[in-house]
């Protein structure tokens, strides 16, 4: 095709694509759209071009050569804002306004038009047929339709409009701006060979794929510091090539280049200080890799090395060409905390010893953890080398937002931060365009929910569908929810697995496109033990027995099932004589960080005899997951039977702790009498609260026979078999008639919380525009459910002024380290004050940005060791107190 006339030329180089002000320099106050589009489409070529397993598996989707579908998938994407021909997007900026071609802007102005949506209207004007030399001529216009939608939705959501003979503001001379407009970008992307038609699911794929990858570009390709506005001088073709220049630059910069993999992925390399392979680390080590994306489950012993494990598996699909980075998710932000720092050191073996790859700790209070803010690098010491030799690092432009930590190489965080990508949520498809190109690893597997292991199982689903491969982690996974992780993987692929009847433990698991196997293995030798385990049976002998240990000279730890019994249990023990450390969720967070590092510190794996003698850790069920730390003596409230396990795994953790108090490690567990259950209220009678927490009594009644039958858990041999006897029995003939009623209601709710889960969920198998219908801008769909809480900001008065509970230099850091929260059912904001307090308050918050205007500010006032503040719900004012060694509590009510 001949190129356009300078005249046309010109005239589409008039609309403007970007405008923000005049720039440094010379730099004018505006960017031609059609710069812009090449700017974006240039990204993405750079993408495609720079990661070949994201092309190949475009190219097998479309079944055509790389470079066909690099040119076809970047010369669409070069279309992706044509909704601003309009002239009801043109009219958004006055100064910018072509009025040359145009005329009065009048009509236009105050018109609130998306281009995304305007995009979506012009479909019919596009010539997606004809195209590329007809690249599409043979898809259905179903099918060319569901491929725009995904380029045109690349402002966070689909945006899916029926095209229309006359889009709103597509005068005569916008379109024939955009007909030029189009010549230009076919000669310059030039012809492409008629693509087969896709099926169904091969289009689904594609579109999730596309959607991700021109989030991108436009992000990166509407940087301004990477591509500054131009004006109207060069023709396209010349500024293709300036483009691509920038773009480069860009890739380079942002961090979006891939880091060389390392060729040597061993033990040696990544973790010289483990001088002695575990039995599973072994195996990892040297067994064969499936041919295409694969799930592998682990289910081996608490402190048995599953996370190095992990870390080389991930390393060898890395090598296998299978993934170029890995996310680690975890149940909550202080395990991911902790497993950033575990891995700071280990990460950038992973990859070629020139090479500085990102690590970055995704979750919503990651700049409050000093270790991840200072590795971010700005984009001045990340062009081509760095001043710093060793240390974690992240480049700037990742570090700035949440949803860019799948771009990174190395992601660490909570797992609703995957999750949000199998949700109607803002630039999910970046998420999970990113993630599709990591070894997603998914740790404590067992510690969800009904909701959220839906979830899990969608988002295995979708990453197996976008070619990504994924490891699960769990010492007490129920083999029913195990299937439920496997199926989900297999129809991601397209397979189909048989029954399953493996109950050998430890076991690794296997699914790919070949189906499933199973590998029995054998465990650590230091953590093959049989720990006795004994009832107690009132909380007055539970206090007792703390206090008996302690005096021994033993560390203790005391897990209960809510934050008011962590309180009383306090209490008492205090009245005892015995000054406890608390944690629980009800801290404000510097308060709750600090306490966590001290639990490291005196009780972690360099924790010393004389620092531990006597310490006693009374805490909720952070203790039971969120912490590595060593006691010599447990006892814990009565819950269901693999959280227990989990509990019991910090009872003598470290095995080169040689001096003990104690002559043996023994669990005590707070529970009634199973042999006795005369009402439904068995377990409600000695833990009320923990009785709402684990609403499945059933399970935990199970749980308590099971236990002081046997009255040992056996590791490794035992657990499997203590585990199945819980949830795997299907009906409830074994359980007391007086607990039936508890166990159906935690079955329905449970149901519920699964269809709850599904009717939030996208569908992989429609595509990214098919998904348009559960979209909306008044819903936030949650990633776990549960009862709502409310966030406080806590403060205090400081010479007549409010200032933040918790003191840092920055006063945005310090109010968010004073922030603590509180089920609603308690509490949702705070009383009115006086006028004067009111002005306080107002001052206080002036510096909040618009979206914290509405935390409510508790102000607290001393009164001896407990700092006392007001809150209130439904009208009603109560007094709570504050202390940072014991945490919020309700004191009274008015």
């Amino acid at each position: 095709m001949a190129r356009i006339g300078t005249c046309f030329m010109s005239n589409f180089l008039s609309f403007w694509g970007k405008a923000g002000g005049a720039g440094p320099g010379d730099e004018p106050d505006k960017h031609p759209l059609a710069y812009h589009s090449l700017d974006v489409a240039a990204v993405a070529d750079a993408l495609l071009t720079s990661h070949p397993r994201r092309l190949l598996g475009i190219a097998q989707l479309l079944d055509t050569p790389q470079h066909a579908a690099r040119a076809l998938i970047s010369g669409l994407i070069a279309l992706h804002d044509v909704g601003k021909f309009s002239a009801a997007f043109q009219a958004k900026s006055e100064f910018a306004w072509p009025g040359e071609l145009l005329g009065d802007r009048g009509a236009y102005a105050g018109q609130s038009l998306r281009h995304d949506e305007l995009g979506s209207e012009m479909r019919d004007f596009l010539r997606l047929r004809t195209l590329f030399g007809g690249a599409l001529e043979d898809w259905a216009p179903s099918a060319r339709a569901g491929l725009w939608h995904a380029i045109a939705g690349h402002h966070g959501q689909p945006r899916v409009s029926a095209p229309v003979a006359f889009p709103r503001g597509l005068t005569s001379v916008c379109r024939q701006a955009l007909a030029a407009f189009l010549d230009e970008v076919e000669v310059l992307f030039g012809s492409v060979p008629k693509l087969p038609e896709l099926s169904d699911s091969q289009l689904a794929r594609l579109s999730w794929h596309v959607a991700g990858l021109t989030t991108v570009a436009d992000w990166i390709g509407s940087n301004r510091e990477w591509f500054p506005y131009q004006r109207p001088e060069r023709d396209l073709e010349a500024y293709w090539g300036y483009a691509r220049d920038r773009a480069a630059i860009a890739l380079r910069q942002s961090g979006l280049l891939p880091a060389p993999i390392s060729p040597d992925i061993s033990v040696a390399r990544l973790m010289p200080e483990i001088t002695a392979l575990s039995p599973l680390q072994r195996h990892v080590a040297a067994m064969a890799l499936p041919d295409g994306p694969s799930l592998t489950i682990i289910e081996d012993v608490t402190g048995s090395g599953k996370t190095e494990a992990a870390i080389l598996l991930a390393g060898r699909l890395m090598t296998g060409g299978f993934a170029n980075g890995v996310f680690f998710a975890l149940p909550t932000m202080a395990t991911a905390n902790a497993m950033y720092d575990r891995l700071s050191d280990i990460y950038a073996r992973l990859y070629a010893d020139a090479s500085r790859p990102s690590l970055v700790l995704a979750h919503g209070k990651r700049m409050l953890n000093d270790a991840f803010t200072d590795t971010i690098l700005e984009i001045a010491r990340s062009v081509d080398g760095y001043e710093d030799g060793g240390g974690a690092v992240c480049r700037a432009w990742i570090a700035d937002d949440r949803r860019k930590v799948f771009l990174a190489e190395v992601g660490i965080g909570t797992v609703d931060q995957a999750l949000l990508g199998v949700l109607p949520t803002r630039h999910q498809a970046l998420r999970l365009w990113g993630l599709a190109d990591r070894v997603l690893v998914i740790d404590e597997a067992h510690a969800y929910d009904a909701y959220m292991s839906r979830e899990l199982e969608t988002l295995l689903e979708f990453h197996s569908a976008l070619g990504g491969s994924a490891i699960v982690l769990s010492a007490t996974l129920p083999a029913v929810q195990r299937r439920n992780l496997e199926t989900a993987f297999a129809r991601g692929l397209g397979a189909q697995l048989g029954p399953s009847s493996e109950t050998g433990y430890p076991l690794l698991t296997q699914v790919s496109g070949d189906g499933r196997s199973s590998q029995r293995l054998a465990t650590r030798p230091d953590r093959a033990r049989s720990l006795q385990v004994r009832r107690i049976a009132s909380f007055e002998a539970a206090v007792d027995h703390v206090a008996e240990k302690a005096g021994q000279g033993a560390a203790v730890a005391w897990i209960r099932n809510a934050v008011d019994d962590v309180l009383d249990a306090a209490d008492t023990l205090r009245h005892r004589g015995i000054e406890p450390v608390v944690l629980h969720a009800r801290f404000a967070m510097g308060d709750r960080l600090a306490i966590e590092q001290g639990v490291r510190e005196t009780l972690g794996r360099d924790g010393t005899p004389t620092g531990r003698r006597g310490v006693v850790v009374v805490g909720s069920q952070i203790l039971e997951q969120s912490l590595d730390y060593d006691v010599d003596a447990m006892v814990t409230d009565l819950a269901p039977v693999d959280l227990i396990v989990q509990r019991a795994g910090r009872l003598w953790r470290h095995p080169g702790r040689t001096v003990r108090p104690l002559a043996a490690p023994e669990l005590c567990v707070l529970a009634p009498d199973p042999t006795v259950v005369e009402t439904r209220d068995w377990y409600r009678q000695i833990s009320p609260r923990a009785a709402a927490v684990y609403a499945h009594h059933g399970l935990v009644w199970r749980s308590a026979k099971d236990l002081f039958e046997r009255g040992a858990i056996v590791t490794p041999d035992g657990v499997r078999d203590l585990v199945e006897a819980v949830y795997g029995i299907e009906n409830y003939d074994d359980v007391p008639a007086t607990l039936i009623r508890a166990c159906l209601d935690a079955d329905g709710k449970r149901g519920a919380a699964r269809s709850v889960a599904s009717a939030n969920l996208l569908d992989v198998w429609v595509g990214y525009g098919g998904a348009s219908n559960i979209w909306s801008r008044d819903t936030v769909t949650p990633t776990r459910l549960g009862d709502p809480v409310t966030v406080f900001r806590l403060g205090r008065v400081e010479n007549s002024a409010i200032v933040p509970w918790y003191p840092d230099a920055n006063p945005a850091r310090a109010w968010a380290l004073s922030e603590v929260s509180l089920s609603s059912h308690k509490a949702t904001g705070v009383p009115a004050l006086d006028a004067a307090g009111e002005w306080q308050i107002a001052a206080a918050k002036a510096g909040w940005p618009t979206w914290e205007q509405d935390m409510p500010l508790l102000v607290l006032e001393p009164d001896g060791e407990v700092w006392r503040g007001r809150v209130e719900r439904l009208g009603v004012s109560q007094v709570v107190g504050y202390s940072p060694v014991h945490g919020l509590g309700m004191l009274q009510v008015d």
